[in-house]
Parts: C-alpha cells; structure tokens; sequence
C-alpha cells in the first residue's frame, strides 16, 4: 500500500521570485534612471566643457560585497546650449562619435599627467563622462569578475545608456579596468592588463598590430589597422642645471649711490628653481600599419622626423616668489596691533609711558616747577632710524613740488584706465586701483621696499614723515601732487586714494574759485 505524500513536504522552487542577482541589475538600472544617463534623455551636442570634474555616487551590495556606483563628468560651460531636437541629434551629433574623437584626443596625451579625474580612465580614453563601480575589496576572483560585468552588460542594454561603464577589478593598486560601451552600430570594450613583463611581441608596434587582430578573430581579411605612436622622454633631474635667484639689493638706502630706478624696482622671481620636470613628447598621430615598419630588428621611427611635438613643464609646490612673498608681508600688517609711536619710540621720548598719566595727575606739581626752574626737559628731539639724507631724498620723490627740480614730477594726466574690449574678459572689474604714476603708487612702492630692507620700524618712519608731510599742507592749504585734478571721487579707487582726493578737493577747491 502505497503512503499517502503530503504535498506540502514536496519542495517547490518559486521561480517567481527575484533573485539577488537581479536585485543587483534592478538597482544599476534605477540609479541609472534616476540619473537620467540613457541617450533618450542626456543632453545632445557639441557640448563645451571646463576642465572642472563633477560626479555623484550611491551605494550597492552584492553578495557580501559593497560596491560604489559613481557618475563623473567635466563640468559644462555655462553658454552651451544642448540640442533639443532628436532628428537634429540623429542626422549630425552621436554619443559613439564623440567616443571616438576622445579616443583619437587621449593619444597626444597618453602617459601624460592626469587630468583631475578620481580614475585614469577618463585621461586614457579621452573621456568626458563615465560610470565606475568600484568595490570596497578586491575584486579578484574570475567567477565573480565575470558575474558583475554580465550585470553591467545587462542593465546597460536595458537602460540603452549613453555613458561608458567600467569595473574595477583585481588589486586596488592595479590600475586595471573593464569598460563597455554599445550602441546601434558599434561595441567598445575598455580592457586592462597587468603584466609583470613585457612580452617581445608587445615591444614594437607591428606585433600590437598582430595581436590587435588575433583579438579580433575575424574569419575574412581585415583592413590595415590605424595607429598612432607617442616617444615620451622626461627629465626630472635639474640639480645638474645652476638656478641663479634674482639678486636684490637696498643699494639704494645708501645716501651715496641713491637712485631712484633701484628703489622702484621690486623684487620679481622664485628662490629655487620651479621646474619639477619637462617631458617631451614626439608623436606620430594617424597612420596605417602598412605605411610604417616597426619590429624588433628595424624601426623606420625617427624622434627627430616626428610631425607633432610637444612639451609639458611640470611645477614644484609650494614655490617662494620673491613679489608674492613682499605682498604677503605687506598683508600681514593689517593683522599687527602695534602703535606707531610705539614702534619708533616716540612714547619715550616725548614723555608718554602711560598715557592714562596724563588724566590723573595734578596739571601743577612740584616736579614740573622745579624742572621749569631749571630749565630742562624730559622730551628729547625724535631721530628716526632712516638717515635724515636718505629720509630726504625718498620725501622728495614723494612730493617732487618740495624741490625745483623736475626729475620726479608727476605725469600730467592720472586717470585709472578701465577701457576693456567688448571680446576680452573683464578681469578685475571689482578691485579698487589707483593711477598707475600717482601719490599712492609711489607711497606705496617706497613703503613695500622699506619694509623689506629694514622691516617695521622703516615703514612706521615713513609712515610718519608722511602723514606729519599731510598735516602741514593741510594746515596751510597747499595742494598735494600726484593727484587727479578733477572734483570728481571715482568709486572705483581705492580709500586711501578717495581719502586723498577729498583733501584735494577741500585745498584746492577754494583757491580755485578765487
């Protein structure tokens, strides 16, 4: 007799359920969606691009591996204007033939530096746009290699997507990927080895030649192949080449040999020399296989006959530039809470230790009697550390109306140039100037050189001297020079220059109407 089976201890499998693996396809094509990255929905044409990389990213899981779904693009210029119209796409602009241009593009630069993309594919390929997915481990095991990119291959052609997708696979420091693109007419792989050596057929170009087409296995004949060639060589040790710094001196703090060509001229270059490297690159860009002979016993590859050159000169970080470093130290003042008194001594030897003394003492006292008795003073006569020669000569090229002579006069028109050509940027439209020969100018010229040659207390000397040289015109209503003679403040010069012009204004504003 046979045992009655309990259908329910039958097992079923249900097939109607997903699986993980297609979880894993159904979350590439979402975010892809969502990312709007099919070629219904990305924008069309030649589009220009800066040289700034944006992207975005989300997070997947996939067999008890995380994966990095990441989109990186260039950023586009703000005056392009994708086309809208499908049959304008579809009769000139393509995804596949902006590919290829990239591709053709990537050879002048292959092996150069990279182009501040987060992976060398991108600089490889010449690529604007690209997916990555890029797993948290190593990606090593074949099986597993080849299960994730069945998935890409899948949801691509599910999505119909318009960007290049890659895997990272094996090690994280093996540059090594896996890339695919498909449309309606062509399929691109994107494939990367790492090879500990290099075999003697991959040494010259006729055997790439031959291994290109033994990749392919075509059963007909094909075409000769087009290529192009790169011969890089870079120099990176410059030690051997003598980097003389520009020579600056303060020979004109010399009362002697004062000149005042020496005290205009600021210091200009780098301390050590900024080249890192030079690489020079020879190129041949577009060939036929057929046209050139390259194998391991003869090449018809001359550097010296190469149609295209070019060189790229790699900078050093961090370079001290004399001019930049005499701006920054000019900077750093605004941050130095010293009084100027204080600085050229003038608290001690005009009496005022603690000016608070002077609100709570006695206005008579027995000191100040006996001391006015006998003559004396506690107030000695202020001396400068800039020699009152040296001191002279550099007022006199402030304000050259002090002399008669006309060596250092002010041109006669100062007006800030601000005419721009309708074609070039406006660079620096909002910085306050002033007049390229005026007051300012010159004020500012001799302060930046005192304070390199003598520091703080030059400057506060000058400083000084200059504005006690304000307070005596002003007072007696003298004109100061290097200024505009119009009645007229201009918004966009800066303070002390508006400052300066009221004071003009108020001066000479009367005299002129007299």
């Amino acid at each position: 007799m046979n045992e009655e089976i309990d259908e329910y201890d039958i097992y079923h499998q249900d097939f109607t359920t997903i699986s993980e693996w297609e979880v894993f396809i159904a979350r590439i094509e979402e975010i892809l969606n969502e990312w709007r990255l099919s070629k219904a929905k990305i924008p069309k044409g030649n589009l220009e691009y800066t040289k700034k990389w944006v992207g975005k990213s989300e997070e997947i899981k996939f067999q008890s591996l995380n994966f990095t779904l990441s989109y990186h693009t260039l950023e586009c210029e703000l005056n392009t204007n994708p086309i809208k119209d499908n049959k304008t796409a579809e009769g000139g602009w393509k995804p596949s033939t902006q590919l290829h241009n990239g591709i053709w593009e990537a050879t002048k630069n292959f092996m150069d530096d990279e182009d501040g993309s987060p992976f060398p594919v991108s600089h490889w390929y010449g690529l604007k746009q690209y997916l990555m997915l890029y797993p948290s481990q190593s990606l090593v095991e074949e099986n597993q290699i080849k299960l994730v990119m069945s998935s890409i291959n899948i949801a691509f052609a599910n999505v119909d997507c318009a960007v290049p997708f890659f895997l990272k696979i094996r090690e994280h420091w093996q540059q090594c990927f896996l890339g695919i693109y498909e449309d309606s007419e062509f399929k691109t792989s994107f494939d990367t080895i790492h090879l500990k050596r290099i075999p003697n057929q991959c040494s010259h170009l006729n055997g790439l030649a031959n291994l290109f087409k033994g990749k392919i296995a075509s059963p007909v004949s094909l075409e000769p192949v087009l290529m192009s060639a790169k011969f890089s060589y870079e120099l990176k040790d410059l030690e051997p080449f003598v980097w003389r710094p520009p020579s600056q001196t303060n020979e004109f703090l010399s009362i002697d040999g004062f000149d005042v060509e020496k005290l205009i001229e600021l210091p200009f270059g780098a301390e050590k020399n900024p080249i890192q490297s030079a690489l020079l690159n020879v190129m041949w860009p577009r060939f036929l296989e057929n046209a050139v002979i390259d194998s391991a016993s003869y090449s018809d590859f001359d550097p010296l006959m190469a149609p295209t050159w070019t060189i790229t000169i790699k900078l050093r970080e961090n370079i001290n530039c004399l001019l930049s470093d005499l701006v920054g130290k000019m900077l750093d003042l605004l941050d130095d809470n010293h009084l100027l008194m204080d600085t050229l001594g003038l608290s001690r030897s005009l009496g005022i230790l603690n000016p608070l003394h002077k609100i709570t003492e006695a206005p008579i006292t027995i000191s100040k009697l006996v001391r006015a008795a006998m003559g004396s003073t506690s107030v000695s006569e202020f001396k400068g550390p800039i020699p009152d020669d040296l001191l002279m000569s550099l007022l006199y090229y402030i304000f050259p109306d002090a002399v008669d002579d006309d060596s250092h006069k002010y041109p006669e028109d100062l007006q800030v140039e601000m005419k721009q050509s309708d074609q070039e940027p406006k660079l620096c439209s909002a910085v306050k100037s002033s007049p390229a020969g005026g007051l300012v100018r010159r004020v500012s010229l001799v302060a930046a050189r005192l304070l390199e040659a003598g520091g703080l207390p030059y400057l506060a000397h000058l400083w000084y001297e200059f504005t006690q040289e304000l307070q005596y015109r002003w007072e007696r209503r003298i004109r100061v020079p290097g200024k505009e003679k119009s009645f007229v403040e201009v918004p966009s010069q800066g303070a002390v220059e508006i400052e300066l012009q009221r004071s003009h204004i108020v001066v000479y504003l009367p005299n002129f109407r007299q």
